[in-house]
């Protein structure tokens, strides 16, 4: 079974949930292991989840690039270009506010394009399931981006959000074909994804190409 887009509702609504917990003061500090502000990570992902969705949504979509859109200057000196970024003054409230509208594009779209709509990816034309999973990594990564926190021991932590395994197992066999398996999804595309103690700072690229 492929990822679809009650997959990506069942995702953004649990992600939801968990980062609707960080106080308002959070999301201007750093994401774990990255130099985006949690603010900038959920920004992103709200970025990649349209754009995602508009990859596929018009009747010619692009087959050689994005969507052609001119994006705006870093919202901080030396900060990640992002286009749907939460307003500052909204805190906590905004960022979800965002993350579920953008979720909600991406799922409206996977569910009503018809399965031989193909759009551009880097990582290989994708269609709708590819769109799905690669929307679906996208949010539990980033949000696992945006929840960890490593204690003095380097013990990381993230309140306990730990995605679907069932879903995640549908992104690996979509995206990741090629990837080490175990019975743990969600610690498989960890690795996978260089988020892992056995993989951090490994080179990965997925594989959106249709099957």
């Amino acid at each position: 079974m492929k990822p679809d887009s009650l997959d990506v509702r069942s995702v953004i609504d649990d992600l939801m949930v968990h980062v609707g917990t960080l106080p308002d003061a959070s999301w201007d500090e750093f994401a774990h292991n990255l130099t985006w502000t949690r603010r900038e990570a959920i920004g992103h992902l709200c970025d990649d989840l349209v754009f995602y969705a508009m990859q596929i949504a018009g009747n010619q979509p692009p087959q050689t690039s994005y969507v052609e859109f001119l994006e705006p200057p870093a919202w901080r000196e030396g900060g990640l270009q992002v286009v749907l970024y939460p307003d500052p003054d909204t805190g906590t409230r905004g960022a979800v506010g965002c993350l579920d509208a953008a979720g909600g594009v991406l799922t409206a779209v996977v569910a009503s394009v018809p399965a031989s709509r193909r759009g551009f990816h880097p990582a290989g034309i994708s269609d709708a399931s590819g769109f799905a999973a690669m929307g679906i990594a996208e949010a539990v990564l980033h949000g696992y981006d945006i929840l960890a926190v490593a204690d003095d021991g380097g013990e990381v932590s993230t309140g306990g959000y730990r995605p679907d395994g069932t879903i995640v197992a549908r992104v690996l066999d979509r995206i990741f074909p090629d990837a080490a398996r175990t019975d743990d999804a969600w610690a498989d595309l960890l690795r996978a994804t260089g988020r892992h103690a056995e993989s951090e700072s490994t080179n990965w690229r997925w594989n959106s190409e249709v099957r």
